[in-house]
């Protein structure tokens, strides 16, 4: 009994062994890695919006990677993302995911338990050896660590509630963050767009030009100088709202320097000295647009453009100040967790057919990587705006506001005149959504006279002497009725062919 004891022993090491060897992956999610995280090159400036940075291979995990992520799809990505392909080059990255590279503790813990539940049950339940022979349990009265799989089965709906609802929430906040500055480029697209069009000297009081006045000339050089300072300064915001909401160790050396070799000396210091940079921005570009030669409605206009800077950037802090509910986001993490964890002794007697169970460990461990990779992309979501391209946002309105200022037109167009003549004016509807006032004489009412015939015939034709009819004598209700006036003179009452009435006797 002692010989064949000690031959049972080592089998049975081997086993454990084998099982804990095939488990690996959890090793190194309980060690911390040596050295830094591997270092990329970030890419220039020129390189940074395109949009094959994703398909890069070498990319770190944690949240190291996500500065990586803030990418703009071209033409080529595009055809390249819906490609049929797409699918093996998908699987293929696994292994360098940034996502799952990221999650090594947690599906490692779950490999290790799916591991234990192994050699217990198998020092429990008995095991079987490399040469196929079935031992006995080596350790009698030791429990099994097993569960039903229907408490998985009951909780795992409640489970898939909580994740559906994390993922949904976390996609909205970056939705809505994405569409707010998206938002920001149509506006700053717009207020430059107007200041270019609606720059006309000696507009300013009356929005056109007196009757006879000289048509003002537009001296170019200062017309690009003020709408340069208004481009610049509808970008100095949306620049000033990536650095904003950007950790300062990322992006304030780059800030100071754009800031500095794209506005004017002053301007730059006074928004770089600033506590909250995007108001002083939405300060600049009000100044700005003071400066500008135009009627007072127009700058209206234009300000009401620039108000939605604000609502942008209040609702950019909302997003980023206000995580979702911590409670709820806790709750989800415990639950994804215990499931997963106990998931192995529910699963144990599903994989009796393989080698003393050995396929529990791969497959709990996927099942982790994926269920554990949900609420990472969540978790990821959540902040949007350390994943969005907000630089590569802001120099793309810089070079669109530009371009926009540097504009001429092809035809003359020339302010409206104001005819000063006594006759009776009206504004039209069209001028006045126009914002330039158009003058058009109200027409002379003509007199309307009647036909010489219809005349004629007045004077020949004698008035004939009124009629006088007898009065009928009637009696009670009727009397009353006649005191009305004549029957015939009143309108017949609706639907009196279907409905009568009676009069109630006194």
């Amino acid at each position: 009994g002692i010989l064949a004891e000690d031959q049972t022993m080592p089998s049975f090491a081997k086993t454990a062994v084998a099982a804990l060897l095939l488990s690996c992956s959890c090793v190194s999610g309980f060690v911390a890695p040596s050295g830094q995280v591997p270092s990329v090159v970030a890419p220039s400036s020129a390189e940074s919006n395109t949009a094959l940075n994703i398909f890069s291979e070498d990319i770190p995990y944690g949240e190291e990677s996500r500065k990586y992520r803030r990418t703009v799809y071209d033409f080529d990505a595009w055809k390249k993302h819906r490609s049929q392909d797409r699918f093996w080059r998908n699987m293929s990255t696994i292994a360098s995911s940034g996502i799952y590279r990221g999650l090594l503790n947690e599906v490692g813990a779950v490999s290790a338990v799916a591991a234990l539940a192994i050699v217990w049950n198998g020092l429990a339940n008995g095991f079987t050896d490399f040469d196929g022979v079935t031992h006995e349990a080596i350790i009698n009265g030791l429990p099994k660590l097993t569960l039903p799989m229907s408490v998985f089965t009951v909780t795992s709906p409640s489970l898939g509630l909580l994740l559906v609802f994390r993922t949904n929430a976390s996609y909205e906040r970056w939705d809505g963050a994405r569409k707010m500055w998206g938002l920001m480029i149509n506006r700053s697209r717009d207020v430059v767009r107007m200041g270019a069009q609606w720059y006309a000297p000696g507009t300013e009081k009356s929005g056109f030009l007196e009757e006879g006045a000289p048509l003002a000339e537009i001296d170019e050089e200062v017309k690009a100088e003020k709408l340069n300072r208004l481009s610049k300064s509808v970008w100095s915001f949306s620049r000033a709202l990536a650095r904003h909401l950007t950790p300062p160790d990322e992006d304030e050396e780059q800030f100071q320097k754009d800031v500095r070799e794209r506005l004017d000396p002053e301007q730059a210091e006074a928004l770089i000295a600033s506590d909250h940079r995007p108001n002083r921005a939405m300060y600049d570009i009000g100044c700005a647009i003071n400066d500008l030669p135009m009627h007072f409605m127009r700058r209206n206009q234009m300000d009401l453009d620039v108000a939605h800077f604000e609502d942008i950037s209040g609702g950019c802090e909302r997003i980023f100040g206000t995580p979702i509910p911590l409670v709820y986001s806790r709750h989800t993490v415990r639950a994804l967790t215990t499931f997963l964890l106990f998931l192995p002794f529910g699963m144990w007697g599903q994989f009796g057919d393989s080698w003393n169970h050995i396929g529990l460990i791969p497959s709990a461990s996927l099942i982790a990587m994926f269920m554990f990779g949900i609420e990472e992309l969540a978790n990821g979501l959540e902040e949007p705006f350390s994943i969005l391209p907000l630089i590569g946002i802001s120099n793309k309105i810089g070079v669109n506001c530009d371009e926009l200022a540097s504009f001429t037109p092809f035809f003359e167009s020339t302010p409206a005149t104001f005819d000063s003549s006594p006759v009776p004016v009206m504004a039209t509807a069209s001028s006045v959504q126009e914002g330039v006032p158009k003058v058009v004489a109200a027409e002379e009412p003509k007199e309307i006279s009647e036909p010489e015939e219809v005349e004629a015939e007045r004077e020949v034709t004698p008035a004939s002497p009124p009629v006088e009819k007898a009065a009928p004598k009637f009696t009670g209700d009727e009397a009353v009725v006649d005191a009305l006036g004549p029957k015939a003179d009143t309108p017949e009452p609706l639907f009196s062919k279907f409905f009568t009435t009676t009069t109630p006797s006194k």
